[in-house]
């Protein structure tokens, strides 16, 4: 993410922005008028003192002692403790008084895009309260190893599909055949999410708190599970394709 970018999405303008770094880039040096900061930045003078003047309401410059004309950069330290705290009361504002409301009937969604994707599945970890049932690649389990970590040590039932060892200790793990880039992903047995995940690719997948859809994936799942046990303990089977998770890993307990 480039800086300009990060500094828009905290309500700065791209000139703004621009100036901004700017000044701050010229810190050691003696406070700059407009005119150098706009030959500095690239743009035009109308342009950079309009910017610098929003950005001292904004708090991001402040004006030279005895001089009107010169302008200094908010120090980076102060900047990030001013954003941090507006930041936090803006969420605290919004956790206060967003309505909670469901829809009539649960809808299916379509979460599209690589970003959108990962942080609903993360969001998702996050917030299960009792059990997770995820079938994916490797690659998607490392993507989102923080968050099956976070689960076992909130003390959820975590049962993991894929294709090789995940090393998650505490999560029950059966190796199966999934294919790069698929998810299947159950959480409290109430909401699920699958499709596509190509990491640092691209996403698209479905996601529904419907119940009979849930229903399906679970027993798919569970179904898949126990097709994975029996075949475990067919003779000639693989050792170590299931991990020891108790005398009924398939249980939804």
């Amino acid at each position: 993410m480039e800086l300009i970018q990060a500094l828009r999405k905290f309500g700065f303008t791209q000139q703004e922005s621009l100036m901004y770094l700017t000044l701050l880039r010229h810190a050691g040096q003696n406070p700059m008028t407009g005119y150098e900061a706009a030959k500095a930045a690239g743009i035009s003078r109308s342009n950079a003192y309009a910017a610098l003047s929003s950005l001292v309401e904004k708090g991001g410059a402040v004006v030279a002692s005895g001089d009107t004309s010169r302008y200094m950069a908010v120090p980076r330290e102060e900047l990030l403790l001013n954003l941090r705290r507006d930041a936090e009361g803006t969420l605290a504002f919004l956790e206060a008084n967003l309505p909670d409301t469901e829809p009539d009937e649960t809808p299916y969604l379509t979460v599209a895009g690589l970003r959108n994707t990962e942080d609903k599945i993360r969001n998702m970890l996050h917030l299960a309260r009792l059990r997770v049932y995820a079938s994916m690649h490797a690659d998607n389990v490392a993507l989102f190893r923080r968050e099956f970590d976070d689960c076992v040590a909130r003390g959820l039932k975590v049962v993991l599909l894929s294709n090789a060892e995940p090393g998650i200790a505490g999560a029950t793990f059966l190796k199966n055949q999934a294919g790069t880039g698929h998810v299947k992903l159950i959480a409290d047995t109430s909401e699920v999410i699958a499709g596509l995940l190509e990491p640092g690719v691209s996403g698209r997948c479905l996601y529904s708190r419907n119940e009979h859809l849930v229903y399906l994936m679970r027993e798919a799942i569970l179904h898949e599970m126990e097709l994975i046990r029996i075949r475990a303990a067919m003779p000639g089977s693989v050792p170590g394709s299931m991990s020891d998770a108790g005398p009924d890993p398939v249980s939804d307990n």
